[in-house]
């Protein structure tokens, strides 16, 4: 068994018989059977199920603070309005009182 494509594809994330069985049907001295197609078949959807499973964990992870963001816009927006409609006011009342005095 070479150690190079055992250990990688332990690293991807595939189980240990599973990885020794790929190892074993890709030797150069090894004849090709179907059963080694359905061990590499096997090997890739183990592949394919782990990636769509983080795929779908960050996307969840993205939608949660997708609501976050918006949660904080909709608040950064609602003391945007209070702070200018103070400002406003203010203005007003100065010019207001400076009208009166003058």
């Amino acid at each position: 068994m070479s150690n190079d494509l055992y250990k990688s594809l332990k690293d991807i994330g595939i189980n240990e018989e599973l990885a020794h069985r790929v190892d074993k049907s890709l030797s150069p001295e090894h004849i090709a059977t179907k059963a080694d197609l359905l061990v590499m078949q096997e090997a890739i959807l183990q592949t394919q199920m782990k990636a769509e499973k983080r795929f779908y964990e960050l996307s969840s992870k993205i939608d949660g603070v997708n609501s976050n963001l918006k949660i904080e816009i909709a608040a950064i927006s609602r003391q945007f309005w209070i702070t200018f409609g103070g400002l406003i006011t203010t203005i007003l009342c100065v010019f207001g009182v400076n009208w009166y005095f003058h």
